[in-house]
């Protein structure tokens, strides 16, 4: 059986980090991963340029407890995060709100970060699934894997990661050792992926990128708006837009409700300004809005240019389904972090059990929220784990 002070599971983003902050402190750190190497997941964020933080944080930025959230960012802001990469030797790249490595590489985050680890004396076991906890009476815990082997700490730190993103990586293991421990998970959704939509039109579409808005829908009750650049793919809809209204249209269908979406493809005109432009322009001005191949779609909807513009406003989308959890960038949902102490990410369950990342109920929309919230909930546990030993 092997010993060491601290055991992190799991390689991604938050144990990554919270390994770093403590190894540097010399705290006697294990970090244990199923994957053969640390970081998948991390060096493919963002289409591999890590967009790690945002300039603009905000409680509203994210779905769960937001109150919750709030205490959390007071801790741990986006110029700390800023500052932490500066200690890595990594320059930041902001534009408008959004913040990159210099040098626009994923890999460079991942690699840093576990050279910063290995430098600190962080030991890592690849190919280790963690299989059972057993907490024992001596306040020690000791962790079973996969092949027989054992190992045993004082501190238990639960960073897997969650349920998307299966070629990554992301399996849901983590939520049944939490479930081990008695701690609830609530269900978990696709967040931050595509919607597809019934209807024949979507294959001769697919290819196209649009600015428009598009308003979601459940049983006729809005559920939220975004304006953005839609793509259109051969199964639906996709883009940053979709992406952000993703995880309310999963729990909508989780629930049974009718999920329906519009596309709005001139949000900065009204529907009598659009009516007077194409009455106007006739065809060429169709042709001035919208890329080719959607004429002769919307024109075999209505073909009377007065009411082709009420199409154009609010063309409908019967949503089917979501991308699902093999293609979503995130988990929506989660360990409730009601029971996790927010002041130092603990178990209020088990003393020495501390909760990270993804694995909370907590995620955030495009644009660095959930990364930050990776390092903010390290940032936050390996602090008080310093702070506790002295």
């Amino acid at each position: 059986m092997e010993y060491h002070e601290i055991i992190i599971v799991g390689a991604g983003a938050s144990g990554l980090m919270c390994g770093y902050l403590l190894g540097r402190q010399g705290r006697d750190v294990c970090i244990l991963d199923k994957n053969e190497t640390a970081g998948k997941k991390l060096a493919a964020t963002g289409n591999g340029r890590c967009n790690f933080t945002n300039q603009s944080m905000s409680p509203a930025c994210y779905y769960g407890d937001r109150k919750y959230v709030e205490q959390i960012l007071k801790r741990f802001g986006p110029e700390d995060a800023i500052a932490l990469f500066g200690e890595l030797g990594i320059l930041t790249r902001e534009k408008d709100g959004y913040c990159y490595p210099y040098n626009g590489q994923a890999a460079t985050v991942r690699e840093l970060l576990v050279q910063g680890c290995r430098e600190s004396g962080v030991v890592f076991s690849y190919r280790t699934k963690a299989a059972k906890i057993i907490h024992k009476k001596e306040g020690t815990y000791e962790l079973r894997c996969g092949g027989g082997v054992t190992y045993q700490c004082r501190s238990l730190i639960l960073a897997t990661g969650g349920r998307a993103n299966g070629p990554l990586g992301g399996d849901g293991s983590g939520y049944k050792l939490c479930r081990s421990m008695g701690h609830r998970v609530t269900p978990v959704h696709p967040g931050l992926t595509g919607l597809k939509a019934e209807g024949s039109e979507w294959k001769q579409l697919a290819g196209i990128r649009m600015q428009g808005k598009i308003s979601l829908y459940a049983d006729d009750l809005q559920l939220g708006e975004e304006i953005g650049e839609i793509q259109i793919v051969k199964d639906g809809i996709s883009g940053i837009p979709v992406f952000q209204l993703c995880r309310l249209a999963a729990e909508a269908m989780e629930q049974g409700k009718r999920v329906t979406g519009k596309i709005d493809f001139v949000p900065q005109m009204t529907r009598s300004q659009l009516e007077e432009w194409l009455i106007r322009h006739g065809s060429r001005g169709l042709s001035g809005i919208v890329n080719k191949k959607w004429i002769p779609v919307l024109t075999k909807k209505e073909k009377e240019l007065n009411r082709l513009s009420a199409v154009m406003k609010e063309y409908k989308v019967t949503v089917s389904d979501t991308f699902g959890l093999e293609k979503a960038q995130v988990t929506a949902g989660g360990v409730a972090t009601e029971e996790i102490c927010v002041d130092n990410m603990e178990s209020l369950l088990h003393r020495d059990l501390y909760l990270l990342g993804e694995l909370q109920d907590v995620d955030g929309i495009c644009g660095g929220y959930n990364l930050h919230f990776a390092w903010a909930t390290a940032a936050i546990c390996s602090q008080h784990l310093i702070d506790e030993k002295g």
